[in-house]
């Protein structure tokens, strides 16, 4: 049975919220307009709920670009102006911090991104038939021959790539592309067991000719675990004066137009300092590892990830640095070496779930750290975290945004926190 509901406002997962006789969340609408929706999932305290009719639509709606939209899961707010889905996105982040971490600041600086064609990495779904993405909240996947949030050199692949796996009757259920800045490609190939790996064509030649010129190696993995590996396993990425190794299990950040905003962001916090000590906790290849250690005199950086330590150790040769040193460790047991290493900053990149309340609370206690450096993608664990950074004596002092996945409801800031 149908409804009609008037939107309050876009809240953060892309919703637009209406309340009538309880709380719905409905999707790809906008701030005041009248909607007929269909409920899909009833919870105690609110509906997930399905726009099947825009009966009264805003003004600032815009039609979308992608013929996908809507069926795909990848964006959310196709149908809203660029600008207004920044207006949005720093809306979103200061009623999170406001509301979870009791955090009330101006978001100070703001970086808009390219709206399109920014994606440096994809994550293609293969069922044996359809070759594209998951449908929204689904396992479903939608066959596509073109996406508007990935570099162009990948839209050239997707179909010789779905010819590819047809020709040689293989079905991965992932195909993983990264693409640096000069298009030069790496693939994994991840299949559900090991039982394809034997009918593998072991020539790159022939991956090269029928896909990509520019592939510079492919990986062939059981689940996680690679199996085979044809041509190289690295391709080099440079940003600004920086240069990375980036291989094909580490992480990367994903918008080739945003990374120096961050960068940037993380070295004017140091720069002119006279700080002596930095530690970079989910360091990853040295992104902000790298920058840090011209401006400060030791940096440590902490990952836990292998492959990425081993890109990280080499890009502190590619970047000619005598003093930047890498460890494999999880944060937790990393703490150990920050309180021996004494550091006047600290930087964290946490996956979404953000930090936990033992990190929090052992940061706190090295006496040596003035200054907190937090990049986040997700508002709601930041907001949290900055509570806990609160509780220990840590005070949040500024929040910049930068908008590294346009057409979607992600949210990366960067939250500064000193000492009080």
């Amino acid at each position: 049975m149908s409804k009609v509901v008037k939107i309050d406002k876009i809240v953060y997962g892309g919703y637009g919220l209406a309340k009538d006789d309880k709380v719905y969340f409905v999707p790809y609408t906008l701030e005041g307009e009248e909607v007929e929706i269909e409920v899909v999932q009833e919870k105690k305290d609110y509906s997930l709920s399905n726009p099947i009719n825009i009966i009264k639509p805003s003004p600032e709606r815009v039609e979308p670009v992608c013929k996908y939209f809507t069926l795909c899961g990848g964006c959310d707010f196709q149908h809203i102006p660029y600008e207004k889905q920044i207006e949005i996105k720093k809306e979103i982040l200061k009623d999170q911090l406001l509301r979870i971490g009791k955090v009330d600041l101006p978001i100070e600086k703001v970086y808009p991104s390219q709206p399109f064609n920014y994606r440096i990495k994809v994550q293609f779904k293969f069922d044996g038939k359809n070759f594209g993405f998951y449908r929204q909240n689904s396992n479903q996947v939608i066959d596509i021959d073109y996406c508007y949030l990935l570099k162009e050199d990948f839209n050239q692949i997707i179909h010789p790539l779905k010819k590819f796996l047809f020709k040689y009757a293989l079905s991965p259920s992932q195909v993983i592309v990264f693409s640096n800045s000069k298009n030069q490609k790496l693939i994994k190939f991840v299949f559900p067991d090991n039982s394809q790996i034997a009918n593998i064509i072991p020539k790159i030649e022939i991956y090269k000719d029928e896909i990509d010129e520019n592939i510079k190696g492919i990986g062939f993995y059981d689940k996680k675990k690679r199996q085979l590996l044809l041509g190289e396993y690295v391709i080099f990425e440079t940003v600004d004066n920086y240069k990375y190794r980036v291989s094909m299990d580490s992480f990367f950040q994903v918008n080739i137009y945003q990374i120096k905003n961050l960068i940037d962001l993380v070295v004017q916090e140091v720069k002119d300092k006279g700080y002596k000590r930095a530690v970079d906790f989910y360091c990853g290849v040295g992104t902000f590892s790298v920058p840090l250690a011209n401006y400060v005199r030791e940096v440590l950086g902490i990952e836990s990830n292998e492959e990425a330590v081993k890109d990280a150790k080499t890009n502190v040769r590619h970047n000619n640095l005598k003093n930047l040193k890498f460890l494999k460790a999880k944060t937790e047991k990393g703490l150990k070496y920050a309180k021996d290493f004494k550091p006047e900053v600290v930087v964290f990149d946490p996956p979404r779930s953000g930090l936990n309340k033992t990190i929090i609370r052992e940061i706190s206690k090295i006496e040596s750290i003035q200054k907190i450096i937090y990049i986040s993608c997700n508002p709601s664990t930041l907001a949290r975290d900055l509570k806990d950074f609160k509780e220990y004596g840590f005070n949040p002092l500024k929040v910049s945004m930068v908008d590294m996945f346009p057409q979607t409801h992600h949210i990366e800031s960067v939250v500064v926190l000193e000492k009080f």
